[in-house]
């Protein structure tokens, strides 16, 4: 009786050290990973900068990871290359004067662990800055380095951006089109999904909002939509966006009428389609079965014919 109580009470022991061990060991903080950097916020937006003028902010660099690194900042400027708006930092544009305007309290440092620092910066317009849109890019680099002491080489980098979005007061001019837009009518897989194309035809950065509502067939109440929170995007001056908005929980089989509506400055259009959203393999067993009465029809046609 006593060997059976000291058992268990030996194993109730053991279950708690092991559980205890488990729950304090490195493995439980895996989640963190040895290098992360983050920038807050991500962008600022000022308007109707005045030339002449001089306008301060500050935005944090965070270590978020498990171990110290070194950082360098440098500032580019902010454009982009297509409709997909894929990053362009080294093409100087009529708008990414701003890049040569910004000061910094610092321009590199090194953060421990959970730690954050303030960058300071300033932007001072001249005198004959032109009027409309100005947009640069504060790049952080994180310098990483594994063996610090035995003077190994860095062993990688990772970069993040904090964006500048700036209007100078003046002739601006807010201006855009929506230029494209599609929706599948059939679908094999969900998500349900919409996309389009505006162009932002004025000088300085101006937003577009997207709208999308899904219809059953027959009926007018919404299965889905998100009016109450449109989905925006930033248009730079002179380019164009291309954009996809979806119900990513749109089912696997059914039918739908699927409308989007895109506004940008003062142009408001919309597109609606009915969408067959239809698994490949419901369509094979549809095909399957069709065959199956052409073939049925034709061998009652034959053996009628045969009697």
């Amino acid at each position: 009786m006593k060997k059976h109580y000291f058992g268990k009470l030996f194993s109730a022991f053991f279950a708690a050290f092991a559980l205890t061990f488990i729950t304090n060991s490195p493995v439980a903080a895996a989640d963190t990973p040895d290098y992360r950097l983050q920038v807050s916020p991500s962008y600022a937006e000022i308007e109707e900068m005045q030339p002449g003028k001089t306008y301060d902010g500050v935005f944090k660099v965070q270590n978020t990871g498990a171990k110290e690194f070194s950082y360098a900042i440098n500032i580019t400027p902010y454009s982009v290359s297509d409709d997909k708006y894929t990053l362009d930092s080294e093409t100087e544009t009529a708008y990414t004067q701003m890049k040569d305007w910004v000061t910094l309290s610092q321009d590199s440092g090194t953060l421990a662990p959970d730690s954050t620092e303030e960058i300071k910066y300033s932007i001072r317009i001249p005198s004959d800055a032109p009027a409309g849109g100005q947009y640069a890019l504060i790049n952080v680099r994180m310098i990483q380095n594994d063996d610090a002491n035995s003077g190994a080489a860095i062993s990688a980098t990772k970069q993040i951006g904090f964006r500048l979005l700036g209007d100078v007061e003046g002739n601006t001019r807010r201006t855009g089109k929506v230029t494209e837009q599609n929706i599948p009518s059939i679908l094999f897989n969900p998500p349900i999904s919409a996309t389009s194309v505006v162009e932002n035809t004025g000088n300085t950065h101006i937003t577009a909002s997207y709208v999308l509502q899904v219809f059953p067939l027959f009926g007018n109440e919404e299965v889905y939509t998100n009016e109450e929170s449109p989905y925006e995007v930033t248009v730079l001056p002179e380019t164009s966006r291309y954009n996809s908005i979806s119900w990513d929980d749109a089912p696997h089989l059914g039918i739908f009428r699927v409308k989007q509506t895109v506004t940008i400055a003062d142009d408001t259009q919309f597109i609606e389609k009915t969408v067959f959203l239809c698994p490949i393999w419901f369509i094979f067993i549809i095909l399957l079965i069709i065959f199956c009465i052409v073939f049925w029809i034709c061998s009652r046609i034959k053996s009628r014919r045969e009697r």
